[in-house]
């Protein structure tokens, strides 16, 4: 059985074949949007996601993963979104045509900005497109924001952290902390698990925004421990760095939960969270693309696991950077919310 995933490095991150995608309202403040390969069930409130299922074959038979199940919260994609909108949520559907489907989420104020959400999906893509918009109007106050960024908190079984070729480290399921005395705020000392004796705190797992294209983490097996993996990857994926606030030195978070550091407070290099009274723009951060991937569960080391995991993921961001900016990317749809009629 090959180790090669379905799929195949399709810039874009569509094969153009397969099920058509769609979008279904369930009449209970969620939509599910799916393509036969991956399907996410959305809360129309709060814009957030509490299912990311997959499905794919790499046991001789296909089989679905719920990737979020069990993780923090029972498992979530969620925002912060450092202060922007307040106002209930309003939910559309942008546009579903069978090869690719966008649904909206916004939030807007009387003073206090607007923020958008779009998801989208292709026809044949093994994952789907985040694209949070910003819009600071005439009508609106001054003030600074707080962190703006998605978290992903995915099910226990991922056990492999991958932030770049440099930091790779397995990480132990159920492992058990304590707190460090004598040590740095947010550090702690393993008590238990293949990281026994280490420290662990999120700060080791920074890189810079002008390098950094992919990241997230991998389920894989470990028969040291008695471990047996799902040998599939879930993984944040940047086609472009050009939206993010700070520039591309300054360094960000990439730790678990999986986040995406879209303007975060951390380090302060180049910073910019301050806005005057009055002042009129719009920012498109994305779109960037939560990318999955398995691997053939032949496969039991979980270097050799994790390490092919990560390479194609690797190879999936060269094609999404290759395919920027994204022909099928509907700016004046996305840009139309900036008013407040909207």
């Amino acid at each position: 059985m090959t180790t090669k995933p379905a799929s195949a490095n399709i810039p874009g991150g569509g094969t153009g074949t397969g099920p058509d995608v769609t979008v279904v309202d369930n009449g209970n403040g969620t939509v599910t949007m799916a393509n036969g390969t991956v399907t996410i069930l959305i809360t129309k409130s709060g814009a957030t996601i509490n299912q990311i299922n997959y499905t794919y074959n790499n046991a001789g038979g296909m089989q679905t993963q719920q990737l979020l199940a069990g993780g923090k919260d029972g498992g979530e994609f969620y925002w912060e979104f450092g202060g922007w909108g307040g106002n209930p949520w309003v939910y559309s559907e942008v546009t579903n045509n069978g090869n690719y489907a966008e649904v909206d989420m916004y939030s807007d104020s009387a003073t206090n900005g607007l923020v958008d959400v779009h998801f989208s999906m292709l026809r044949g893509s093994p994952g789907f497109y985040v694209t949070p918009i910003w819009s600071h109007r005439p009508q609106d106050g001054a003030f600074g924001t707080g962190e703006e960024r998605d978290n992903i908190y995915i099910a226990p079984y991922f056990n492999w952290m991958s932030v770049n070729d440099q930091v790779q480290r397995e990480e132990g399921l159920n492992a058990t902390y304590a707190v460090s005395d004598y040590s740095p705020q947010e550090n702690s000392l393993v008590t238990s698990g293949v990281l026994q004796g280490t420290y662990e705190d999120k700060y080791k797992w920074s890189a810079d925004f002008g390098v950094e294209r992919v990241w997230g983490w991998s389920s894989v097996s470990d028969p040291s421990i008695g471990l047996v993996g799902q040998n599939v990857g879930i993984w944040h994926m940047v086609a472009s760095s050009e939206f993010y606030n700070g520039g591309p030195l300054k360094p960000e978070l990439n730790d678990a939960p999986m986040v995406n550091m879209i303007n975060g407070g951390h380090y302060y290099f180049g910073n910019d969270s301050g806005f005057a009274s009055g002042e009129s723009w719009t920012r498109v951060s994305g779109p960037y693309f939560i990318y999955v991937n398995n691997v053939t569960n032949t496969l039991t080391d979980p270097v050799q696991t994790s390490q092919a995991l990560y390479a194609d993921a690797k190879a999936q961001a060269a094609a999404e950077a290759g395919a920027w900016p994204y022909s099928w990317m509907n700016m004046p749809i996305m840009l139309r919310r900036r008013s407040v009629g909207r």
